[in-house]
Parts: C-alpha cells; structure tokens; sequence
C-alpha cells in the first residue's frame, strides 16, 4: 500500500481549522489556529493508530478517521443548514435529534468500511480530492487577503504632538471601565422604556462627573476604543489601509499597544487588565496581570461550536457560552471591586465588560437567566433585565472603588460606553450604514460617559467625546499640553469597507429631535 493515505486523516485535522482561520483572516492573527491545530494533530497521532487495529488496514482506518473529522468538524455548519427547514413545525437539526443520528451515520460507515470486500481506494482518492481543495481554497483567500493587506505604521494614526509630563503633583490609581453597548439615557427611554437616572445620580452623588450629550467617536468598539485609548482619531487609515479594506488588525494593532498604555507605563504606573471573551481585548501582552475566567481562546471556541463535540460539551457546562458569560462578569467585577489602593505605585486598570451587550444572561436580581426563558422573550425585555442588575454592580463597583481610597488620594474611575446598541434593521454586516435613518444613527452612537476626576470637573463639558477623555486628564493630573481634538462621530460604510469614514455628528444631533 502506498503511504500518502495516510496523511489523510493529518489533512483533515488541520483543513477545518484553516478553513475557519481564512474566513477571519482579516480580524485574527495566525497565532489563534496553533493551539486547536496542534490538539487536532496530536489526537490524531493518538487515534490513526487505533483505528489501523479496529480496522485491521491501515488504509481503512486511515480512510475512516478521515471520515470521522471530515463529519466532526462539518456538523455545525450542516446544523445551520438544516434548521433552516423545519419539519412539522419542529427543528430537525436539535442536538437531541441530529447528533444520534450523526453518530448512527459514523457507526454505520466505519461498519461498511470494516467488512469491504476491497480496500476503499477510490474512496481514499476522493477524499484527497476534498481535502487539498478545502486547504487551497484556504490558502487562496489567506493568500488573497494578504496581498491586499496594506503596511501598517501606528506612528500614521497617532498625532504629531510631543506627550511629555510637566508638573505633577500626584499620581492618581485610574479605572477605566468600558460597558459595552450602553447607550445614552435618550436611547434606554426611547428603544426600551428603561429609566437609568436613578444610576447616573448615585454616580453624580458620589462625584462623577455625567456627560449627558456624549457620543462614541466611531461606531463599533474595536474603532472607538482604539480612538480613546490612542487619544486620535483614526481618519489616517482611510488613505493608509485603504478605504476598501475589510482588515482589522490594524486597529488591534492600535488596541494592544496604546499610546495611553505607553505614557503611563513611562511613569511608572502597574498595568491591571481585566478582558471579556473578545479577542481582542481578552488579554493584553503588556499588562502587569491579566484577569482571566477562561483560559480558551475565543478562535478556539468558535472552532469547537461548529463541531459536534459542541452539543455534548453544552450539555455538561463545560462550553456553555452563556453561563460561562455569567460566571465570567461575576468573578471579573468582583476583582475589580478588590483592587486595592497600591502606594507608591500607582495603578491603571483597563476592564472591559461585554454588557449590557448580549447574550442576555442576568435577571435584574443577578440570577442567571436561563436560555429558555431569554428565548420566550422579545430583545427589548431581555436587554431592560440586564441593564437593571447591571446598573446595581455599578452602583456598588462605584461605592467600592472610592471607599478603598483616603479622602486625599481619590483615584479618576471613568465609566463608559464604547457604542449604543444596534437598532433593530442594521444588525445584518453587509448594512449600509449610509442608509441609516438618524434616530438609528443617534441610537448607535450615544453613549454613557461619566468621569470622577476630583479637580479636573472644569475643564469638562456635556457633548465630550471619548477622543478627548485622557487628554483632559493627562492635561489635568500630569502637566501634559494636550490640545482637544474635534468631538466628531464617524461611521463606515459596512464590514466590507471599515474604513471608508464619513462624519455623522450632525447626524446624530438630529437624530435625538426626530425622536421627539
């Protein structure tokens, strides 16, 4: 028998992997396939043996392990398809249906390939066939996109301006705490009939400083926190990257090595990151100490939930990707809540929460909202019961925080929002945002933005933008002389043009009056 079957069952392993790697190519680095690679590598090294025994031919067990992955890795994907056509008014592809029978297939395959009369030759050709087009056809689009991948320099985004401390009279612990998708008052009242007041005068009681007319500068996280945390605009990458690109990392570039980072590593402050199950801001390679919950990257969980080991996995909690959020916001908010007040060394802390962003996983009590009853209900009373408890946590994150500090001392704690939600018609990637109405524009991109910076409440103001956050504060607590940056907002066109900028701050203005 010939060898080269059995590298069927290697390039089966590895194809699914690759061929999820070249459909993200341009928002994951290579890095993320490693780990489920080198996992799918080794089981099968473990495996092909065994099934060389069970099989009594190296051929048949190469062929059937082939199978086997071929099946493994396609289940999910084959999942979507067929609930697509409900039976009866039932979902023909329920785990509890689709599985059995997807294990009954395998059964009944690696039978058939047993008790062959033949080796399966031309069955073991075929496969070749599939897999060296599954990884050329992976290959072509990683190629693809990076040939249209355009260099990346940082220094083309950050301004030309020096950033040097002038007096400093003391170094305050800074919180900077990012809740996804919380959107303004304005857009809770409107979208939800949620009054969070009660929350924003606890936060102006205790010192904070509402920015009530704020707006995110751009319009999805990955843009705005790069913005705010670079203190830039990022106009700079229509001409750079090109406004056709669909390539996130340079704005992940812009992310993980901030020039915030940068200014407070050079005086001496210790970086704390807290990150949710995002890839991009999960960890950070330049933190102190990274607080993690889950120790498996977000590629390889996006792998593992096509696959049909998912169902089962669920079924044990083990890959259960709601409670994992629940327990996740939990255990990271307490820590948060415990840092404790570091002298001399001062401290910068950069948490990200993926709330009140979906999936919806709190009652307003903070008991774990079960799928079953978020599945019965409309979005609107799913995301009223999340903010609810969440505005509890922030309320005691709040009080906790300032407690811990003298009176002498108060750290800056910076709550915001990164963007609003997304209105009803415009969740769909290929939306044209060009086309948004602009109620739907001012939905998105007005934000909560309250600031407790004792001594800075002055040089603060109701329409500040993120942009402008840490170069008030930098001005303020370290002598820096930073000039204020427009407070414009801009959107892109749609996920295949991120880059292709226009101005929506008139926009969004208008948008609150056509509400009215």
């Amino acid at each position: 028998m010939k060898r080269w079957p059995l590298l069927l069952p290697f390039l089966f392993a590895v194809a699914p992997t690759l061929t999820l790697y070249a459909s993200n190519s341009g928002q994951t680095e290579f890095s993320a396939t490693l780990f489920p690679m080198g996992v799918s590598l080794a089981l099968t090294l473990v495996l092909l043996p065994l099934c060389v025994v069970v099989f009594r031919s190296p051929l048949r067990g190469a062929v059937a392990l082939s199978l086997f992955w071929w099946v493994a890795f396609s289940y999910g994907h084959a999942a979507a398809v067929i609930g697509k056509y409900p039976v009866a008014g039932h979902n023909p592809a329920n785990a509890k249906v689709l599985l059995p029978l997807t294990c009954l297939l395998l059964v009944a395959g690696g039978v058939l390939i047993r008790r062959a009369r033949s080796e399966p030759v031309l069955l073991s050709r075929a496969l070749l066939v599939v897999s060296v087009s599954m990884l050329g056809a992976s290959l072509i689009t990683v190629a693809r996109v990076g040939a249209s991948r355009q260099p990346f320099d940082r220094a083309s985004v950050v301004p030309d301006e020096a950033l040097v401390a002038g007096s400093v009279a003391r170094k305050p612990d800074i919180f900077y705490i990012i809740f996804d998708r919380y959107g303004s008052n304005v857009t809770l009242t409107r979208r939800y009939g949620y009054d969070n007041t009660p929350m924003l005068d606890h936060l102006r009681a205790r010192g904070f400083y509402v920015a009530d007319d704020s707006r995110a500068n751009y319009l999805v996280t990955a843009q705005s926190l790069a913005s705010s945390l670079n203190m830039a605009h990022l106009l700079p990458l229509s001409e750079v990257i090109g406004r056709e690109s669909e390539d996130w990392l340079p704005v992940f570039d812009l992310l993980a090595d901030s020039r915030l980072r940068r200014f407070l590593a050079d005086q001496g402050y210790r970086y704390v990151h807290i990150g949710p199950k995002w890839a991009p801001t999960t960890h950070s390679p330049y933190a102190d100490r990274n607080v993690r919950y889950s120790a498996v990257p977000e590629f390889t969980r996006m792998l593992i939930s096509t696959t049909m080991f998912y169902p089962v996995l669920y079924r044990l909690g083990l890959d259960n990707q709601d409670l994992e959020k629940f327990r996740r916001v939990q255990y990271q908010m307490d820590v948060l809540a415990g840092l404790p007040a570091r002298e001399p060394e001062p401290l910068f802390v950069f948490a990200h929460f993926l709330m009140p962003h979906g999936p919806y996983v709190f009652n307003r009590d903070g008991s774990y909202r079960l799928p079953e009853v978020a599945n019965v209900h409309d979005e609107p009373t799913n995301f009223v019961e999340q903010v609810a408890y969440l505005d509890g946590r922030i309320r005691a994150l709040v009080d906790s925080l300032l407690a811990s500090y003298p009176a002498d001392n108060p750290p800056v704690v910076v709550v915001q929002g990164d963007e609003g939600p997304y209105p009803a018609r415009t969740q769909p990637h290929s939306f044209d945002w060009q086309t948004a109405t602009n109620e739907e524009l001012s939905e998105k991109m007005r934000i909560l933005n309250a600031i407790h910076a004792p001594g800075c409440d002055d040089r603060f103001y109701p329409s500040m933008t993120p942009v402008n956050t840490f170069r008030i504060l930098l001005n303020c607590y370290f002598g820096t002389a930073l000039e204020p940056l427009p407070d414009r907002s801009y959107s892109y066109r749609d996920q295949k043009r991120l880059y292709d900028y226009f101005d929506v701050t008139e926009r969004v203005e208008a948008g609150v009056a056509d509400g009215d």
